[in-house]
């Protein structure tokens, strides 16, 4: 996280204290004890491993994606609070770059109409890149996921809907890049665990 972070507080040239107290609030959020899998050591270490030369609207939301988590509902307008706390105490006054990093994060309701469709694709597919780790991967990763939600039989039952609504589109990655190097291994996890799932 940390990388990624100095790339965009360089960018947006925020100031240094502000800077390291929300890289330490991003490591707090990241860091709680119920996050299993969506935290800093699983799921971000995956994910900004791809975000070498990426944009800086891309790098903050993927940072802001799960700043807020709760397996029982949707944080996407806390997130969003979130990132605009964070600009607002780093003076970025950037309203394209804001609007687009908000409606990365799912607010529909801003305009972005400079927002490329290959990020939108990309942060997408990143979102969904667990899917085409390998078997053992995929295996710890339904296991993390298992654990934050409260609920077995309705986590079941949900995350078998899902993976069935997966298994019927035709492309589970959007770009090429993703698409090539994980859509095989991922239709094969996917199968995998709903046979699992349709078992119990």
């Amino acid at each position: 996280m940390d990388s990624v972070w100095q790339n965009i507080v360089t960018a947006l040239e925020v100031d240094p204290a502000v800077a390291d107290q929300w890289l330490a609030k991003l490591k707090e959020q990241y860091g709680q004890p119920g996050r299993h899998y969506h935290n800093e050591q699983q799921m971000l270490a995956k994910k900004l491993e791809h975000l070498a030369g990426a944009s800086v609207c891309l790098q903050l939301a993927t940072l802001f994606q799960y700043f807020h988590f709760d397996a029982g509902r949707d944080c996407a307008a806390e997130n969003c609070d979130a990132l605009k706390e964070f600009l607002a105490s780093a003076s970025v006054d950037n309203k394209a770059l804001i609007n687009n990093v908000l409606r990365l994060l799912g607010d529909a309701t801003v305009e972005s109409s400079d927002l490329p469709d290959d990020d939108v694709a990309f942060f997408q597919d990143l979102d969904l890149l667990i899917l085409g780790h390998p078997p053992q991967e995929y295996k710890l990763y339904t296991e993390q996921l298992r654990k934050e939600y409260p609920e077995p039989a309705s986590y079941n039952k949900m995350r078998l809907k899902i993976l069935q609504s997966f298994s019927r589109i035709p492309f589970i990655y959007a770009t090429k890049e993703f698409g090539d190097r994980y859509e095989q291994t991922a239709r094969a996890n996917i199968e995998s665990e709903i046979k699992e799932l349709e078992s119990l």
